[in-house]
Formats: C-alpha cells, structure tokens, sequence
C-alpha cells in the first residue's frame, strides 16, 4: 500500500480482503499483545511471611499516630503481625528491651489490637494483666479481618497520648474498639517501620508464625489521630491524599503501572512527599576483606548478606557421591543483649532429586541433598536434645540426602557437630562426607569436631561430645542428582525457593570452595588461607567472591562467576520479597462512584476458590485405566491441606471409591487412586504450591503399572493402584474434598456445602483457598514434553510470553475428556470448551479474577524492565533476545520498538506508548500510522483521502472483529489454527525456552521450636522441621536466664 494511490473501489476491496487475510494470519501472535490492565485501585501487595522495613524512620509524630490500610486474607492459622515499629534499645534490662521493639506493633488479623510499648503482645496466664490484649480485657469482640472468600476490609487503628493513651480500632470505618491502653510514652523517632512482620530486635527476627499471609493496599501512616468522619470521607479516596501534611508515609502500590505499561519494581514510593519509600529487597554485596588468624592472613574476597541469596536453580555438576565443602564465614557475635534476625545461619544448601532406593519407579525430591547451616539458638536441657545439659547455640548441623518431608523419615540424614560459635570472627568451615561409609567429617579452623547429634533415616541418636559423641556416618551409598538448585544464605524448601527469614543468614561467606572427594586434615590446614588450592586435584567449583568476579548482566541482574569452570553455574543474586498483584479493593472516585476493575486481556480470567464455594460437575466421564490431570493454581494457603482435584466414584462413601482420582494437600502434594494413597513412606511428595506464585501441576496415572507422576518443575513418582479401574459417571468437585459423592467435606464449620464433624475429618480441612485456571483432564498419561508443550501453549494464550512454542492445545483433541479454561468472567458456570458438555457449576457466587498479563520479550510490547520490544527475539536488530538495547544501537520506547544503528535517525515518537500497550506504533515515516502519501506530503485529493480512510476504517474493524472472536473462530475451525500456527511458526524470530514458573514451596518448621523473647507456645514445640505445624522461627533470647515470662504466641 505505501507509496500508491487508491482510485476506486476495486483497490479498496482488494485491500479489505487482503486485511481479512492479515488478520487471520496473525491473530495468534498478536493474542499475547492483547493485555489485560489494572483497574482504579491499581495494584497491591501479596505477602507471604515477609517483612519489609524502613530502618531509621524518622517522620511520626511523638503524640499521635494513626495506620490505615485495605486488608485482604484467608489465613486464619497465624497470629501475624500487619505493622510494627521498633526503636534500638540499649537498656540492660530484659522487659524494657522487649517494649522496645514493640514500640508500636498492630497484630493479629482475626482479633487486631494496636499495641504501644507492651512487654507482652498476649500473656497466658496473666494475673496482673500486664500483656496488650490485658487492655482489651482479653475480648472476644475485638474485629476481625479474615474472611474466608477474601473479602477486603479496611483497617484504622488510632492511638494518642491524650485520655491515658486511647486506643481506637475500626472496621471499615465503624469504631469497635476504644480503650485506654495506660501507654502514653512519646513515640521515638530512627525506628525500624516494619509492614507484614513483627520485630523481636530493631529491624528483624522476624518470627515465621507471626508474618502476614494476605493483601495490603492503601497503606497510609498519619501524624495525627484521624477522627471517624475524616476516616470515613477518606478511606475508599483512590487519590487526592498525595502530599497531605498530616501523612508521615502513604504507600498506595501503584508503582508497576507507568503510562499503561507493567514495569516491574522493587521499590514502593511515599506518595506523602517525605521520601520514605519502601524498598521490598536488599540484595547481597561483594567487598574484599583481611582474615587473620595468629601469624596467618589471607586478603579475599567477601560476600554480605542479610536474609537475602546467591543462587543457581540450574546448577550442574555437583558432586554426586564423595564431597568436601569448604568456605568461610562470619556471623554476628552472640551476647545476651543482642538478638540476630535469623533462627539458623544458612550457609550452603543444594536441591536435588534421587531415584529411591526403595522403589525403582519411584523418585524423591531432596531439599536437603547438601546443606551446611548454623544454630543460633539453645536447646539445652530440651526433650528434643534427650535432656542433655550440652549447648547447642553455635553449633554446625550437616545435611546429606535429606528431605525431612514426605518419604516417612526414610531420608532424614543429618549430623551436627558441637563447635560453640558465638564470636563475630571469620572462621573456616570443611565438611567431608564419604558416599562408600557415610562417614561426615567437620572440621573448624582446621580441627575436627566432634558430632553430638544426628538423625539416620529417621532415627536420632544424642551423645554428649565428653562421652565420645554420636555414630559419625549417615546416608551411607544414598544418591543424589548432580545437577539441582544452589542457594547460598538460605536454606531450601523446594527447589530455587521456597524461602523464609527463619532460614537465613545474617553475615559474610568467603572463598567457598566444591570438591568432588574427601579432602584430609592435613589438606584442609594446608589449604585455608590459600586464595587458590595448593592441589587443585578434584576441585569441583570455586567461588572467590572478589567484586572482579561480579558481573552485571544486560536484564539488570547481578551474577558471581565460579572462576573453576569457566563461566558455568554463575550465582544470581536475589532476595525474597512480596508480590504484585492486581488490586480489587474497594476503592471509589471523588463522587463516590466504584473504580473500574481490572480489565482482561488475552490472559483471560481464572477463579478464586474457598470453602464458600463448590464447584461441581455431575456424571463426569472419567477414563478408566489411564489419565492425566493438569492446571494452573495459585495460593498462599498454609493453614490447610488443600484439595484442587477430587473425584469420587458413583455411589461412594467414605473409604469406598471417594477417593477414586484425587490430588492433595498443595502444602506436600498426595496422589490417590481408587482409595490407594499409599503408606507411611510415599504418602506425600514434600512438594507444594502455596508460595504465592503461579504454578503448573500435573498428575498421570496409568493402570497397567500404577505408575503415577506428579509434575511441578520436577517429577514426584510413585505407584498408585496398579491394576485399577476408574469408575465413570462420578462426581468431580474442584476445590473441595469429597467423602462421598457430591459432599462430606473435609471443611471446617461454616463452609458451603455438606461438611463432616472434625471429628471425622483424618487430616483437618481439605479445601482449595486461591486461584485456579487451565484445567485439562485427559483419557493419556501424557509424556513430559506433551505436558511441558500444553504448558507453553497456555503461557502464549495468557499473555504470559510473546512467541508460541508450539500449537496451543486444541479443544477437540480426541484425549481430552475436559478443558475448562475459565473465561468466562461472569456467571455461575465454567464451560467445558471440549464441547463434551462437562461443565462446572459454581453453587454459590463465584469470584472471577483477572490473569494479569506479565512481561515477555519478543511480543511487539514494551512492557516491565524491557528496554525494547521489537516483536521477536533475534539479536543483531538492535534488540536483543533478553530486549535490551545492543551495543551501537538505538530503539524507540515504542510497541514495537523501531531500532537504528547509533549515529541514524530514529522516527519521531513520543517517549512512551499512548493510550495503553497496544498502542500502534507510528509509521516509519513518522507521524499518525496510516498508509503515507508520496514524499509523505500531507496534500491529498479529497475523494482519494475519504476512500483510503473508509477502506482502513473497514480493514481495521474487520481485523478488530477477526482478533476479538479468534478464540471462537478456532474452536469451531482448528484447522484455521493450525494453518495461523503453521504460519506464524515460519515468521521471524524463535520459540522462547520455557523452564517452567518460579518453584513451588511447602512450609514446615525447624528443629526444637524454642520461645520468642516475647511469645510462649502452648502447644508443643516441632520436630526438627519434620512436623507441618507451620510455627516460625524465633530470634535468640534477648537475655540471659532467669528470662522474664514468656508471652502466648
């Protein structure tokens, strides 16, 4: 069309039909350009056990304070904390150091009370009525935030050193509470302001059972005390608050959204204008440091951290059989008036998976096939150390082979080593560990410790270290994949994640060095202040830590080099922090009209699920000797053992085929079929899904052999009724639990539907809390590519990467039973796309949700930390594969980008797209896009100008209709599909690698969970992280014994 005139109407229909045809042709690849939006509320923070802090904050004011905030969760399993503000304390005294760091603390989503200045948070017993919930008179009527279906309630605590320090609390603008709380103190300022957690020392040790799980939006600090009718004229404000005086912080999560375009950032900024952003991580930094020991110096390299990482998720080549690991490292010094934020200082950790020994089908996932970690806390005189009067605070704790979850206790290999640590000095650690023996070996300064605690498959032995210590060998000719996840400073729960500030460390790591065999003491001696091995026989990684070793990459991340193996296995440096989200708060315009929700691109929608719905389909057609089950779901659910997937036969009851087909438990995935759920040691997989991040899971089932597989970024696999059949014509409920067809549900009281007594339920609630999308059951045990393939073709249908894989999975696949894409967006039914008619009936009101649209390089669009987008992922077009700008070029901030070698002129564009992502990109030529004249002169015949403009206003809306109903189209035509596939396959550009979404986690606690400084548990104290009772980590006391009374957690 360039560079012609159009002069009648056959060019014209010539043009639409050529449109028509463009359109067709490339409706898939613009599909994933076809984004989907914030709406008025923009978007909000997903925490999950994490706390984000500002350290000398400086902004409140000394008499009054009031903290607003929208609140969405579910999660009624932790007393967690939603806001805290602690100041340094230098007092000596135990009681005054703990009011210290709960200088200002709002806890407990479920019964809230704003706290100033209390020893005790909750105190059980509590005759002198001392603990904060004394000054409510323990009441039962205190408001709670936890709804079952998610619901957002907003939240004002406001507190002032007038009237004997009132204390009022209200629940989406309506007072509940108001007590004088006797706290009249003046607020100091250079606190640590802490959202998500509770402090137990200034800025840190944060307890695990006590972080937020749930939604923050509209955070707002004030320096005054708010009254009702200013509270309720401003709490749904979606603007007009920025710069307010009265606000000391105002955080309103709008940040990921700059001009229509996702960016994603790690930085929320103060919409007050006193500059306190709020900075989600800290990432690690390189320095070089002197060690010294005696006559002995060594300058090196260094590594700090602070609860954050140093991380390969694709490592390869870890030693497989013998091992020797060796580093140094520097902790903080123990004192009793200090505390440290982490219970366990996590130096080293390997994840892997093995082949069981047991089974030759079956495989194992190993969170701990290597990790070397740091005891911060005592356990003296404990049950759990068999009442021996031995300190355990200091001490260093080797895992080989070990999953302390799932697998019964068949790989629960540890051995700890009594060593006392309590300095700030650089120390060197080695650990050996022999695959023929099992005999591990830890030697500190070069000389060998003796081991005093262990655990073989599960047995435990205790033998005080002046009696000789414990049996030396563990895990004996166990194995392990050599290529796995390596994470430094935290210790894994799943593979590349799975984090939490309990296991963490807080300190320096230098010159680590991988061997692949057992190293000597006299070669760990010779060796230790050496900055390159004397024999470098059998050196399997060395990493030196030097800031010439560090290397920033072109997306903005940052890498450390393994100076042994030439570039292979560099170690990303990250940190966990709290997610974006899409916000649905209630929110309102200035007239007081709601704001637009958030709008669904080519994502689509999926469903949030709870147990105030049933989602049913009756008369399901369930193949009967072979089946693959797969979905996408999202949660942050650890109260439960939720159920996305469960089948029950017809007719069944409970123990009686209602667990024909069902998948369990996201915190440490089952599998059963026909009532086959396996034993002690295979009933769980010790993987999950409830870290708050999109996850892909699929499960394959085959009859013949009873070989079941469970797929999550790693294969769980195990033997699941062998020689079963499925009985067809049951009932399939998503989200729930069934115990027989149709009902009795694992729920807790007050759940929809039909819902047994707990004291029927075996394993407590059962029901699914969060999101759900892409369902697919199939009458084949599908093939790992089959499933990485649906897979990728799901993530190009949702937005979620710009270029197909391969063809999207076709709805009439003759091995599709059904495919529920949830789409729809409204209503109470969840079609089945297959047309086989297995639709899903929502009984209650359903809550549709919108898949937010996320970056990807290659799409046309400019979107997240992308430099440019110019619709494919070649380099040598000035963008690159990763969409950063290459060397001696130049892009437009265009969708798509338009990019020139350095030195040429770009086209005149604006600095960001107009008008949304999909905005199209100028003409070449600049200006509107349009098909330009000759010379691009703007002198047009009238007739000729009107003609042209019809004919794109007819080729843009056929275009438009053929893009809108493309989803249809192929459904009643997949050879259309097909042939658009075939086509764009052979368009510039190539398929994006796909290694899956971020890995999943499931949550269990730490050896010997001993007190916080500020909280007593009732119940008693895990198991060496083998009980999934979900209490957090604790900080070290804050000082020595006798300590004060101990608060009720």
């Amino acid at each position: 069309m360039q560079g012609g005139r159009w002069v009648g109407a056959r060019p014209a229909l010539a043009a639409l039909l050529a449109g028509l045809a463009l359109a067709l042709t490339l409706c898939a690849p613009l599909a994933a350009a076809d984004v989907s939006r914030p709406g008025g509320a923009g978007h909000a923070l997903l925490f999950r056990d994490h706390g984000v802090v500002i350290e000398n904050f400086k902004d409140l004011a000394p008499d009054a304070l009031t903290f607003e905030a929208w609140l969405s969760t579910t999660d009624y399993c932790h007393r967690s904390a939603i806001f805290s503000y602690a100041i340094q304390s230098q007092s000596t005294d135990p009681f005054q150091r703990i009011a210290d760091f709960n200088h200002f603390v709002i806890f407990d989503p479920s019964k809230v009370v704003g706290c100033h200045d209390f020893t005790y948070i909750d105190l059980w017993p509590d005759p002198r009525e001392e603990s904060c919930y004394a000054a409510y008179n323990h009441s039962d009527a205190l408001p709670s935030f936890v709804e079952r279906n998610g619901k957002w309630h907003h939240l004002a605590v406001v507190w002032t050193a007038a009237d004997n320090g009132l204390m009022q609390i209200y629940w989406d603008g309506l007072l509940i509470v108001s007590t004088p709380s006797g706290k009249t103190r003046p607020l100091q300022p250079g606190g640590a302001l802490m959202l998500g957690a509770e402090q137990d020392c200034y800025g840190g040790c944060t307890d695990r059972g006590q972080g937020f799980f749930g939604l923050l939006d509209e955070v707002r600090i004030w320096r005054t005390a708010r009254s009702q009718i200013q509270i309720l004229e401003g709490m749904r404000a979606s603007s007009g608050l920025e710069n307010n005086p009265d606000l000391a912080a105002y955080w309103q999560f709008n940040d990921p959204e700059q001009n229509g375009v996702y960016r994603e950032t790690l930085v929320a900024r103060d919409a007050s204008g006193r500059g306190n952003d709020l900075h989600l991580v800290t990432l690690p930094s390189t320095n070089m440091q002197t060690i010294e020991q005696g006559d002995k110096r060594m300058e090196t390299g260094a590594l700090t951290f602070r609860n954050n990482y140093a991380m390969q998720q694709a490592y390869e080549g870890m030693p497989d059989r013998d091992i020797t690991v060796e580093f140094w490292a520097r902790t903080p010094a123990y004192t009793p008036k200090n505390s440290t934020p982490e219970r366990y200082a996590e130096f080293f950790s390997f994840a892997s998976f093995a082949r069981d020994e047991a089974s030759l089908a079956s495989t194992v996932f190993l969170d701990d096939s290597i990790l070397i970690e740091k005891y911060m806390e005592e356990f003296s005189g404990s049950h759990w150390l068999d009442y021996e009067r031995m300190s355990t605070r200091g001490s260093i704790s080797v895992h080989i082979n070990a999953n302390r979850e799932g697998n019964g206790k068949r790989y629960d290999h540890w051995i700890d080593f009594a060593v006392g640590w309590l300095d700030n000095q650089w120390h060197h650690v080695a650990a050996t560990w022999s695959w023929d023996s099992g005999e591990v070996k830890l030697y500190f300064d070069g000389q060998p410790k003796v081991p005093f605690w262990s655990s073989r498959a599960g047995v435990t032995q205790v033998v005080h270290p002046d009696r000789g210590g414990v049996d030396p060998h563990i895990a004996a000719r166990t194995s392990r994949s050599s290529n796995g996840s390596l994470v430094l400073g935290q210790a894994h729960d799943c593979p590349g994640g799975c984090f939490s500030p309990q296991y963490s460390l807080h300190g320096d790591m230098a010159n680590l060095r991988v061997w692949n065999r057992v190293l000597s003491r006299e070669e760990v001696a010779a060796g230790m202040f050496a900055t390159e091995p004397p024999n470098p026989q059998g050196l399997a990684a060395h990493y030196p830590f030097r800031p010439d070793t560090l290397e920033q990459t072109p997306d903005g991340k940052a890498r450390l080099h393994d100076v042994h193996s030439s570039g292979a296995n560099p170690l990303i440096l990250g940190a966990d922090a709290p997610l974006w989200v899409y916000s649905t708060a209630p929110l309102a315009t200035p007239d007081g009209s709601p704001v637009q929700p958030p709008t669904a691109g080519s994502g689509g929608y999926a469903m949030f699920l709870s147990d105030q719905q049933v989602l049913i389909a009756k008369n399901m057609a369930m193949p009967p000797d072979e089946i693959t089950v797969e979905l996408w779901m999202r949660s942050t659910d650890t109260c439960r053992m939720g159920v996305p997937f469960s089948y029950a036969a017809p007719g069944s009851g409970y123990t009686k085929n209602d667990n024909a087909f069902l998948l369990f438990n996201y915190n440490s995935f089952g599998v059963a079929v026909m009532e086959d759920e396996g034993g002690l040691a295979d009933h769980l997989s010790g993987i999950s899904a409830t870290d708050g991040r999109w996850h892909h899971i699929a499960v394959t089932w085959r009859s013949s052999d009873g070989q079941t597989k469970l797929y999550d970024n790693g294969v769980w696999s195990v033997i699941r009724g062998q020689g079963a059949r499925i009985t067809s014509g049951g009932t399939l409920v998503v989200g729930r639990e069934q115990d027989c067809e149709g009902g009795c549900f694992d729920s807790d009281i007050g759940a929809a539907g039909s819902v047994q007594e707990n004291w029927e339920q075996e394993y407590g609630a059962q029901d699914f809390f969060g999101t759900i999308d892409e369902l697919r059951v199939w009458r084949k045990a599908r093939t790992q590519q089959q499933i990485q393939q649906g897979m990728a073709g799901n993530l190009f249908r949702k937005g979620a990467t710009g270029q197909p894989a391969g063809p999207a999975v076709d709805p009439h696949d003759p091995d599709l039973v059904a495919y529920w894409n949830f789409d729809e967006g409204k209503g109470w039914r969840v079609h089945d796309v297959t047309g086989h008619g297995h639709d899903l009936i929502a009984t209650q009101e359903p809550r549709w949700e919108v898949v937010r649209h996320l970056a990807a390089c290659g799409n046309g669009v400019l979107e997240g930390l992308e430099e440019c987008d110019d619709g494919n992922t070649n380099t040598g077009d000035g963008c690159d594969a990763t969409c950063k700008v290459e060397s001696g070029w130049h892009c437009t901030r265009t969708s798509p980008s338009i990019c020139a070698h350095a030195g040429e002129r770009l086209p005149d564009v604006p600095a960001e797209p107009q008008g949304g992502t999909d905005t199209p990109a100028p003409a070449p030529g600049g200006g509107p896009a349009g098909p330009p004249g000759a010379g691009g002169s703007k002198q047009r015949g009238g007739k000729g100008l009107l003609i042209a403009g019809l004919v794109l206003a007819g080729v843009s809306m056929a275009g438009v209709a053929l893009f809108t109903v493309r989803e249809q189209i192929y459904d009643h035509f997949p050879q259309v599909e097909t042939a658009v596939g075939a086509l764009a396959s052979r368009l510039p550009g190539r398929p994006p690698r796909y290694s899956g979404l971020p890995y999943d986690e499931w949550t269990e606690p730490g050896p010997h969970g001993s007190p916080a400084s500020d909280f007593t548990a009732t119940s008693p104290a895990p198991d060496r992280r083998g009980a999934a009772t979900f209490l957090g980590y604790q900080a070290l006391p804050a000082a020595a014994p006798p300590a004060p009374p101990q608060e009720q957690a």
